[in-house]
C-alpha cells in the first residue's frame, strides 16, 4: 500500500468518528488516536470481504486511555465502537473489555464511616471465592472507590432513598485464564493469544478473533460480566447490606462488549433505560440520569453529523448509539492543544503545545502526563444531547478506598 493510499484510508477512518467530546486536548488526542484504530479495523474488514464500516461514537467524556496496550493499538476512550449489526463473525481483543462498572445502592439512614470501614476491612481480610475463582478486591486501586452520598432528587415524583453509595471497580480475576474460561486480555492469556490472528496493517498490528473463536470470546465476556456483577453485589451486601433501607438502584458496566460487534469503553449502555450514574470527582457531586434512547435525528442534525453519517452509511449506528458517559474523563493538565501526529518507524508520537510559554512536546503515550478530571461540562453536554435527563444530584459525604 502506498503512503498516499494509507493516508486516504486514515482520512476515511477519521470520517467514521462521531464525537460529542468537549474539544479539549484529551478529547482531541483520543479522537486522533482512534482514527488509527478504526483504520486498522477497516483494513481487516476489507480483507474479510466486509464493508469497512467500523465507527466510533464518542460520548461527552471522550478522553485518552492510560492503558498502554489499548492506546498503542489506536483505541480511544469514552465512546462506543461498532463494526456491524451483531452478525459479523469476528472481533478485536485489542479493545480490552474488562467488565469494569458501578453499582449504586440506596439507604434510608446514613451509616457512620468507621462502621462501614470496619466491614470493608473485615471483607478484605477474608479469603473469598466466587464460582471457584479467588476474589482479588480492587476497591482502592487507581480511580476505583466507594462513595457515600446524599441524594437530592431533581425529577418530580422520583422515589429514592435519602442516601446512596456508589461502588466503582472491575474484575481483575477474569483478565487472564481462570476457572471460568479463556480470559479477556490477550497479553494475560496464552490461550486467548493462541486463538488470535495477528494482522499486519499500514498502521501497526491488530489482534483478530474469527468464527468460533470470536463467538467463544463474546460468550466468555458475558460470563465474565455476570461474574463481576455478582462480585459487586457480594461486596455491596457485605458492606451495606445491614444498613436501614438497603436496596440496589443501578448496576452496569462501562467497559465491555454490548453485542458481538460493539464495545463500550468508558461509557454506559442505555438501551435498557432506567437510572444510570455519572460520577465526576470525589469532592464533586455525582448524578443519576434517567437514560433515554439515543441519538435522536434532530440531535444528529444539530451536531452536524447527518450528511457525513449518510455518506458513510452509518446513520442506523448513530440512531442506536444508546450511550451516556460514566464519568468526567481525564483532562491533560498543562497541555493547551494537540498540534498533530508524527509517525516514525511504525510508532506514533503526538505533538502537543504546553500552556506555559507555548513549548512543544512530543509524546508517545499520555500515560505519564499529569492529569486531572473534568467537571460539570460533561453533565451539561450529556443533557444537551438528550442522552438522558438529570434525575438526581448525589452530594458526596465521604469516600472509602482500601
Amino acid at each position: 500500500m502506498t503512503e498516499a493510499t494509507a493516508l486516504a484510508k486514515l482520512d476515511r477512518a477519521t470520517e467514521h468518528i462521531f464525537s460529542m467530546g468537549l474539544g479539549d486536548a484529551a478529547a482531541r488526542m483520543s479522537e486522533m488516536n482512534m482514527a488509527y484504530g478504526l483504520a486498522k479495523i477497516h483494513h481487516v474488514q476489507a480483507l474479510l470481504g466486509d464493508e469497512p464500516d467500523a465507527t466510533f461514537i464518542g460520548t461527552p467524556d471522550v478522553t485518552v486511555t492510560r492503558n498502554l496496550e489499548r492506546w498503542d493499538a489506536g483505541i480511544g476512550y469514552g465512546g462506543k465502537i461498532t463494526w456491524g449489526g451483531g452478525d459479523r463473525p469476528y472481533c478485536f481483543p485489542d479493545v480490552k473489555p474488562n467488565a469494569c462498572g458501578m453499582l449504586v445502592g440506596g439507604m434510608s439512614e446514613l451509616p457512620p464511616m468507621r462502621e462501614l470501614m470496619g466491614r470493608l476491612h473485615e471483607m478484605l481480610g477474608e479469603p473469598i471465592e466466587l464460582d471457584g475463582v479467588p476474589i482479588q478486591w480492587d476497591l482502592g486501586v487507581g480511580n476505583h472507590f466507594i462513595d457515600v452520598m446524599a441524594v437530592e432528587p431533581v425529577l418530580p415524583d422520583l422515589d429514592l432513598s435519602p442516601y446512596a453509595f456508589v461502588m466503582h471497580f472491575s474484575g481483575g480475576e477474569v483478565r487472564g485464564e481462570n476457572p471460568l474460561g479463556m480470559g479477556l486480555y490477550w497479553h494475560d492469556s496464552p490461550e486467548l493469544e493462541r486463538r488470535c490472528r495477528l494482522h499486519d496493517t499500514p498502521w501497526g498490528p491488530i489482534h483478530v478473533l474469527e468464527g468460533r473463536d470470536a463467538a467463544d470470546y463474546y460468550e466468555f465476556f458475558v460470563t465474565a460480566d455476570n461474574f463481576v456483577r455478582r462480585r459487586r453485589l457480594m461486596a455491596a451486601e457485605r458492606i451495606f447490606g445491614c444498613c436501614e433501607g438497603y436496596q440496589v438502584i443501578a448496576i452496569l458496566h462501562h467497559q465491555g462488549l454490548v453485542s458481538p460487534n460493539a464495545v463500550i469503553l468508558g461509557c454506559q449502555d442505555t438501551a435498557a433505560g432506567g437510572l444510570v450514574p455519572i460520577m465526576l470527582r470525589e469532592s464533586t457531586p455525582g448524578y443519576l440520569f434517567n437514560a433515554l434512547p439515543n441519538l435522536a435525528d434532530d440531535v444528529i442534525e444539530v451536531l452536524g453529523w447527518r450528511e457525513r453519517a449518510e455518506k458513510c452509511g452509518v446513520m442506523d449506528q448513530l440512531r442506536r448509539a444508546n450511550v451516556i458517559p460514566h464519568g468526567a474523563g481525564y483532562m491533560l493538565a498543562g497541555v493547551a492543544r494537540v498540534l498533530g501526529v508524527e509517525e516514525l518507524d511504525g510508532a506514533r508520537y503526538f505533538v502537543v503545545e504546553c500552556e506555559e510559554g507555548g513549548v512543544e512536546m512530543l509524546i508517545g503515550s499520555p500515560r505519564d502526563l499529569v492529569y486531572s478530571y473534568r467537571g460539570r461540562r460533561v453533565i451539561l453536554k450529556a443533557a444537551e444531547c438528550r442522552l438522558g435527563e438529570i434525575a438526581a444530584r448525589l452530594q458526596p459525604l465521604y469516600v472509602l478506598k482500601a
